[in-house]
C-alpha cells in the first residue's frame, strides 16, 4: 500500500463500504420481492466481515492480554480487495410450508440497518472531501 497518496485509506474503505452496501440493498430487495415465491431461499451479503478484512495492518493497535480473564485479541489479515460472502439463510429459520425462507421482519430490519450504515459511510466520505476542499481553499475564505 502506498503512503504517498492524496487520499488516505478512509476514502478507499468508505468507497468499498458504499459499493458493498449498495449490493446488499439490492439483495435484500430481491429477497423482499420473492417473499411469496415457493422454495425461494433468502440470501444475505456479509458486508462487515468483508470490510473487517480490508482494515490495514499498519493502522491497527497491537492488543495484549494483560489478565487471563480478558478476551484474547485476534488479528485481521489485510487483503487488497476482499470478496464478501453471500450466504443462504437457514431453512430452519422459517415455519412456512412452501419452502420459502424470507422473513419479512428480518428483511425490513436488515434494509433499515443497511440504509443507516450506507448513509454513515456517505457522510464520512463527504466530510473527508470537505476537509480536502478546505485544505485546498486555505486562507482564501
Amino acid at each position: 500500500m502506498e503512503t504517498n497518496t492524496l487520499f488516505d485509506n478512509t476514502v478507499h474503505v468508505a468507497e468499498r463500504a458504499l459499493n458493498l452496501r449498495s449490493r446488499r440493498h439490492e439483495l435484500i430487495l430481491s429477497n423482499i420481492a420473492n417473499a411469496d415465491t415457493p422454495n425461494y431461499k433468502a440470501f444475505d451479503l456479509m458486508v462487515e466481515e468483508a470490510l473487517a478484512k480490508q482494515a490495514p495492518q499498519q493502522n491497527q493497535v497491537e492488543l495484549r492480554q494483560t489478565d487471563p480473564n480478558h478476551i484474547p485479541a485476534g488479528g485481521i489479515a489485510w487483503t487488497e480487495n476482499p470478496v464478501p460472502q453471500k450466504i443462504e439463510i437457514s431453512p430452519q429459520a422459517t415455519l412456512r410450508g412452501d419452502g420459502n425462507t424470507v422473513d419479512m421482519d428480518r428483511e425490513m430490519s436488515s434494509l433499515a440497518a443497511n440504509q443507516l450504515k450506507y448513509r454513515a459511510s456517505s457522510q464520512i466520505l463527504s466530510k473527508k472531501f470537505q476537509s480536502i476542499h478546505n485544505a485546498i481553499q486555505g486562507s482564501r475564505r
